[in-house]
């Protein structure tokens, strides 16, 4: 049983080892780039004249953004590796006969992509999809056959030159559809991350370095970016100080709290950094950490004051412009580092240093638009 189990495991592994080194040798269709011999890459069949041609034709469909309708791309290609010639056709009657049927593949094609941008967000999209991608099939290859039929395989010239004109004009009549995407003025990200405060002026004689988590929201129109962060720090008093009537002591544990709201601009943007300065307004806010003390009371330091500050992100993966705009949703690392004065009076006059790294990430929203390309190729004086 292992000797048994052993060969089954080799066979399965070269069987394994031979798919993936077997590649499809495929040529997508092209209004610029026509057939040529070289292109059938299979031996001619023994026996056989004349050529064989074999396609195929699929779509795909890919998400844009939420709530947006998906973008849809057809195709139909050649396969080169099964496609033949005979020896006795290598001609340019020959050429054209197979350039004729690769043309009528690919206006069956775009017959498909319009039928499916026609859904749009139908919720039975993937069904429907399905049963118009086997009715195209379904049509297509009846014309198919009724063209070889009609040409005699190639051989009947006239009937041959009539569905070479017929054909060119359909490509000129039913346009291209070409997926384009636009990048909305809108964007939205996530910031998570630690960092620190550090007090300065008078007030560094009463509180400790602060550290904590920061969270927060980042609001986009255009290069225009809202900043919407708050911070939960975790300090102590460092010495005795008054407010309010309330005696904070040395030693004692406190949570600032701090919310930034800031409004910037994008003052430099590559594919791989991004640098952001900004302007706003710091909520500042200082509790003991031990609110059910009956000791602690009441207590609590409040302070509102402006804030300046600069966010440095250094974008992850790869960033590079593509047709899709898919770089304009990224991940990021960002430092972020600001000040604010503090405004109470004394004991707390002085400023506020914070310093904050974390990651995040900040995306726009995508739109796919289809737009149309007629399709003129001009046939030679003799056709053929």
């Amino acid at each position: 049983m292992n000797r048994l189990f052993a060969v089954l495991l080799l066979l399965t592994s070269s069987l394994l080892c031979s798919a993936q080194q077997t590649t499809i040798d495929t040529l997508h269709w092209s209004a610029t780039r026509r057939l040529q011999l070289s292109d059938f890459h299979s031996p001619a069949q023994p026996g056989l004249g004349g050529s064989e041609f074999y396609y195929q034709i699929g779509y795909e469909v890919r998400p844009t953004s939420i709530g947006s309708l998906p973008a849809i791309d057809a195709f139909c290609l050649m396969f080169r590796n099964l496609s033949w010639v005979s020896e006795t056709a290598r001609s340019e009657r020959t050429l054209a006969y197979n350039q004729v049927l690769f043309d009528l593949v690919e206006v069956h094609t775009r017959q498909m992509k319009a039928k499916l941008i026609a859904l749009g967000a139908d919720r039975r999209f993937k069904q429907q999809a399905k049963q118009i991608e086997y009715l195209t099939n379904a049509e297509l290859g009846a014309e198919v056959n009724r063209f070889r039929a009609e040409t005699g395989g190639g051989d009947d010239l006239a009937a041959l030159q009539r569905w070479q004109r017929q054909v060119v004009q359909r490509l000129y009549d039913v346009p291209d559809l070409v997926t384009t995407y636009r990048s909305s003025k809108i964007g939205y990200g996530i910031f998570f991350g630690g960092g620190g405060a550090l007090a300065t002026g008078p007030l560094a004689q009463h509180l400790n370095p602060s550290g904590g988590i920061v969270f927060g929201l980042d609001l986009a129109f255009r290069r225009t970016v809202l900043f919407i962060h708050p911070t939960l720090y975790n300090g102590s008093v460092k010495s005795d100080f008054s407010h309010q009537n309330k005696k904070w002591e040395a030693g004692m544990p406190v949570s600032p709290t701090q919310l930034e709201i800031g409004l910037g601009a994008i003052a430099y943007e590559s594919s791989r950094q991004r640098l952001i300065p900004y302007v706003g307004y710091r909520l500042l806010e200082l509790t003991p950490r031990n609110r059910n003390d009956e000791r602690y009371k009441g207590f609590v330091v409040s302070d509102h004051a402006p804030v300046v500050g600069l966010a440095l992100d250094i974008k992850l993966g790869n960033n590079t412009p593509r047709p899709d705009r898919s770089e304009n949703s990224f991940w990021f690392v960002r430092t972020k580092v600001s000040y604010s004065p503090v405004l109470i009076g004394k004991p707390f006059s002085g400023g506020l240093f914070n310093l904050q790294i974390g990651i995040g990430g900040f995306g726009r929203l995508r739109k796919v638009n289809y737009r149309p390309e007629r399709t003129t190729i001009v046939l030679p004086g003799n056709l053929i």
